[in-house]
């Protein structure tokens, strides 16, 4: 399994800020990199606003064959 993305983030009262962020983003072409790292900081603001707080969350994409 490969690690995209690990993120810290604090979730407010009304929104979710991201505190610190690691990508991994080598095995996408230079043109989507931008778009892949802005989609998993979206996705990243949306699980913690969605999750409550002090708890942890992890996502795993669907892997095909593994």
């Amino acid at each position: 399994m490969k690690l995209y993305s690990l993120s810290v983030l604090y979730k407010g009262s009304t929104k979710s800020n991201l505190l610190k962020a690691a990508y991994d983003l080598s095995s996408f072409s230079f043109f989507q990199r931008s778009s892949v790292q802005e989609f998993m900081t979206f996705t990243s603001a949306l699980i913690v606003e969605r999750s409550s707080q002090g708890s942890r969350a992890s996502v795993k994409e669907q892997a095909g064959g593994e």
